[in-house]
């Protein structure tokens, strides 16, 4: 067949054909080990996300990577890396010697997950159709796509929930099937975060430093924060609607800012802090029991519904500037999601990746910054200047004049 992948306004298959010297927009492949590629890997295209760990493993790679999946055939170096609502595509120049190919351009671009998961399922669903055309039945492509296309709802999540912790559900044992329901069962809606922060070599133990670091919460750390209830309706739904996480962090932060008057005043300590949001406790609440990571590495907090829905936190031990930075994306959750449990992680997921632009933009207004910034490169001087004035770590300032175009960084810093 001939194979064209577009993304947006990107051609990923734009190609140098050596041989016949020209260049076209698509390649002649035959589509079945690409298929099956997309069978085999559904679920991780679909509920496992990308984190700074797994990008060391040859089995993420050849999960996520269709690179890795060529079998000499002149496929893309293309990898996809599931965010929730949205899917990363990243694709690279590259060459493949044996067809004597070049691959022209390297990209990468957001897009929406049901349409990528729709557009992979037609060709799959394309591919079957001409195998049964030509007398081929049950095939390891056709039996793993049934499997995929039949699974009910309960099933779908069972698989997901096990892809998230990189573990094939259509090939683990009881053990690990047993703590996969297990998970499900004692995370309930905190589940989809929680299985990308998890150690899957050590989940009941993750799990433990979850439910614990919850219940300390619950015990010990509980605000009022009725400023922030106050303003939640004027100011939750705003910039829900935009396309990427990060942007809806943005401007619920600037909304949430505008509501409290601050503009774009510095809340550099957790006393201020606790000021601006009418909660004088806000200090010693944050300290008390902090999280113990142990299992759960990548777990940096949580936020628990405490007694009479007051919201409570549990944070892991970090120094002030940490500890108020991981407080304020707990207020994102708070803004958006009141009422229930969450959790604050490292991965890369669209929820962890909104609250973190939140934190960045309520703690590090890009407004105040560009007004503080009048060179259109900074020195390291410059940018810990910054982080002390706004009480934040020079890697959020970096960030933020990255992220909003307000100035160039450093040689070797970004």
């Amino acid at each position: 067949s001939r194979l064209r992948i577009k993304a947006g306004q990107y051609t990923v298959t734009h190609v140098l054909d050596e041989p016949a010297k020209t260049v076209r927009d698509g390649v002649y492949v035959p589509l079945y080990p690409m298929a099956e590629w997309l069978a085999e890997s559904w679920w991780f295209l679909t509920a496992e996300p990308e984190s700074a760990a797994k990008h060391q493993a040859h089995d993420f790679r050849r999960r996520h990577s269709l690179a890795a999946n060529r079998e000499g055939y002149a496929y893309p170096d293309l990898h996809v890396f599931p965010l929730g609502g949205l899917t990363r595509l990243v694709w690279h120049r590259a060459t493949t010697p044996w067809s004597k190919m070049a691959f022209l351009e390297g990209g990468e671009l957001l897009v929406d997950s049901a349409q990528f998961q729709e557009v992979c399922g037609d060709l799959v669903d394309g591919v079957v159709a001409r195998l049964v055309e030509l007398g081929l039945e049950d095939t390891p492509l056709q039996e793993e796509w049934r499997a995929v296309r039949e699974a009910d709802a309960e099933e779908a999540d069972f698989c997901r929930a096990a892809a998230g912790l990189g573990w094939d559900p259509y090939a683990i044992d009881d053990a690990k099937r047993a703590e996969v329901l297990m998970l499900a069962d004692r995370l309930g809606g905190m589940l989809a975060e929680a299985v990308p922060a998890l150690n899957p070599d050590r989940t009941a133990e993750g799990l433990a430093v979850v439910e614990q670091a919850l219940q300390d919460a619950q015990r010990h750390n509980t605000l009022s924060l009725g400023r922030i209830r106050s303003v939640r309706d004027r100011v939750a739904g705003r910039g829900s609607s935009a396309r990427h996480p990060w942007r809806a962090g943005q401007q619920l932060a600037r909304d949430l800012r505008r509501d409290l008057r601050l503009d774009g005043e510095p809340l550099p300590t957790m006393a201020r802090l606790g000021e601006a949001l009418e909660e004088t406790t806000v200090d010693a609440a944050t300290k008390r029991t902090p999280v113990d990571g142990g299992g759960a590495i990548l777990v940096d907090g949580v936020v628990a519904c405490g007694e009479g829905g007051r919201p409570a936190f549990a944070f892991r031990p970090r120094g002030e500037p940490g500890r108020r930075f991981h407080f304020c994306r707990a207020l994102a959750e708070l803004l958006w999601r009141p009422g229930v449990n969450a959790l604050l992680t490292k991965a890369r997921t669209e929820r962890q990746q909104s609250n973190r632009a939140f934190a960045a933009e309520f703690l590090a207004p890009s407004a105040a910054l560009r007004d503080r910034t009048r060179r259109t490169t900074v020195d390291e001087d410059d940018v810990d200047e910054l982080a002390t004035e706004f009480g934040v770590s020079s890697m959020v300032i970096e960030h933020q004049l990255a992220n909003h175009q307000i100035a160039r960084l450093p040689a070797g810093r970004r």
